[in-house]
């Protein structure tokens, strides 16, 4: 059976995708988000006028204040900007000066541990060191006792030695002195710190670029958008083979450099 009226046209129907970007407060670049899908959600704040006059109370007037619009955005790129809305983290280069050769000793370790081997010329500077990456260790020994290297494994990367076996006539407990030494990091290696929780917010400028598979594509730019408050969990280990995906939340904040009209953002039709 035919429409009573004539429908409207199906170009006008959407099946959204795109790319997002963020250029953060103080910066010139446009950070793309990577593997992402966004959401514009708006609220407002109702109030109600009753009658006195009637039994009933009927509302005789409805008004609307408060109007709020927020974004957001699920991402699964773990770049330097997922990395810092995921973990509202600062982020920063990672270096490492040379450790030619050092033995650190681990009191009363025992089988399995995890000894983590660090930079530092006693204790108090082991405390407070990162740890050490690319390590090279050149023995391990069990009260003085030295180990083969199928008694341990050592993690070159993480920089952690985990004794698996102790010699026959050692006691359950035993101080373990690992030797080892560590190659320089420059900044430039391309290597990142990720100091977690470290801001409360995210402010700055986002650019949309939609290519629909239907539907009218649209440039979408928020001049000022407030990442901050909860975001979703991040999942470090995950019992399953899907990609991590976070979903961080975001305030439309009226910005007033803006033409009229345009202080909360605006859409462009692509022709």
């Amino acid at each position: 059976m035919a429409a009573v009226f004539k429908p409207l046209d199906a170009r006008l129907l959407n099946k959204p995708s795109g790319q997002c970007a963020f250029q953060l407060e103080g910066t010139t670049a446009l950070v793309p988000f990577g593997h992402a899908t966004c959401m514009f959600k708006k609220s407002e704040t109702k109030t109600e006028t009753r009658s006195p006059e009637d039994p009933s109370r009927p509302i005789i007037a409805t008004d609307y204040s408060e109007l709020t619009g927020m974004v957001d955005v699920e991402f699964g790129t773990l770049n330097v900007l997922g990395l810092r809305l995921s973990h509202m983290a600062n982020v920063r280069p990672f270096t490492q000066a040379i450790v030619a050769a050092k033995s650190q000793t681990f009191p009363g370790a025992m089988v399995n541990e995890w000894l983590e081997l660090k930079a530092g010329d006693d204790a108090a500077e082991e405390a407070a060191s990162a740890g050490l990456v690319n390590t090279s260790v050149t023995s391990v020994t069990v009260g003085g006792e030295a180990l083969t290297p199928a008694q341990y494994r050592h993690d070159s990367k993480s920089g952690i030695v985990q004794v698996i076996m102790f010699p026959a006539e050692a006691s359950l407990n035993e101080d373990v002195v690992v030797s080892f030494s560590a190659p320089a990091v420059a900044a430039s290696a391309g290597r990142s710190v990720i100091e977690l929780l470290q801001l409360l917010s995210l402010r700055g400028r986002f650019v949309l670029r939609q290519n629909n598979l239907r539907g009218t594509n649209r440039k979408i730019v928020i001049p000022t958008l407030n990442f901050g408050g909860e975001s979703g969990d991040v999942a470090w280990i995950a019992d399953s083979n899907d990609i991590t995906k976070v979903t961080t939340s975001a305030t439309m904040e009226a910005d007033y450099s803006q033409p009229p009209g345009m202080e909360y953002g605006y859409m462009v039709d692509l022709v």
